[in-house]
């Protein structure tokens, strides 16, 4: 079973998507770009950068085998669904179409060494904050099956995405899980990214999530910047 399939598509549909709807790349091309100080340098976020790199690029081979004739459309176009989202992306997570960089060696070492564990509890800090507002909408359901089948989700996996759907684990019970300040960031990040911050419910949720992850003013700046 490879959660962190599954975790890169979620964080590289959501993060990508939402820069699409503002006419930019902004999230993508950050979220790409892992280096430095802050949240963007710690190991651990660089290794959420590498497997949405990834997902796009596990997208891109699929195309290529089927014979798909689609082009990388600009910024700010009005493609839809996953394909159109990580075509978009493709020169913000070093796709080839765009730029030939190749993502830093040392992210993809973090994303291998990152548990199928420690994804499935970013994953379900996810759902646990989708789930903030008091209910999972059906076009968020759908959202999630479509990120299911774009990382080619097994029985096994979508049997346990399900259940996770249907029964998200109370946050006290996450967070008991969490033992390190860095893995507090990659939890606030996936958790952000799963929500966007124009509810009063989520933005109290994003709060509340903050204080208990001690999250700092600098780090949840640069989580906006990620997931805005």
């Amino acid at each position: 079973m490879s959660l962190k399939r599954i975790l890169g598509v979620m964080l590289a549909s959501r993060m990508a998507g939402r820069g699409r709807r503002r006419g930019s790349l902004g999230s993508a091309a950050l979220l790409g770009g892992l280096g430095g100080r802050g949240m963007r340098g710690k190991a651990g976020v660089a290794a959420l950068g590498y497997m949405a790199y990834q997902a796009y690029r596990d997208h891109q081979s699929r195309q290529r085998a089927s014979g798909s004739t689609a082009h990388t459309p600009k910024t700010g176009s009005s493609s839809s669904g996953l394909g159109g989202i990580f075509d978009q992306i493709a020169g913000a997570l070093g796709g080839e179409t765009q730029s030939q960089e190749a993502p830093d060696p040392r992210h993809q070492q973090a994303a291998e060494a990152m548990s199928d564990d420690r994804a499935l509890l970013l994953i379900r800090g996810m759902i646990a904050a989708a789930h903030a507002d008091g209910t999972l909408s059906m076009d968020e359901r759908h959202r999630i099956t479509g990120q299911l089948d774009e990382a080619e989700a097994s029985a096994d996996e979508r049997r346990l995405m399900n259940t996770e759907i249907e029964n998200p684990k109370p946050l006290d019970t996450l967070l008991a899980q969490i033992d390190d300040h860095d893995t507090a960031i990659e939890f606030y990040l996936a958790s952000r990214a799963a929500v966007d911050s124009e509810t009063e419910a989520n933005r109290a949720y994003l709060t509340l999530l903050r204080n208990r992850l001690a999250i700092t003013e600098d780090e949840a700046r640069e989580a906006e910047e990620l997931a805005p």
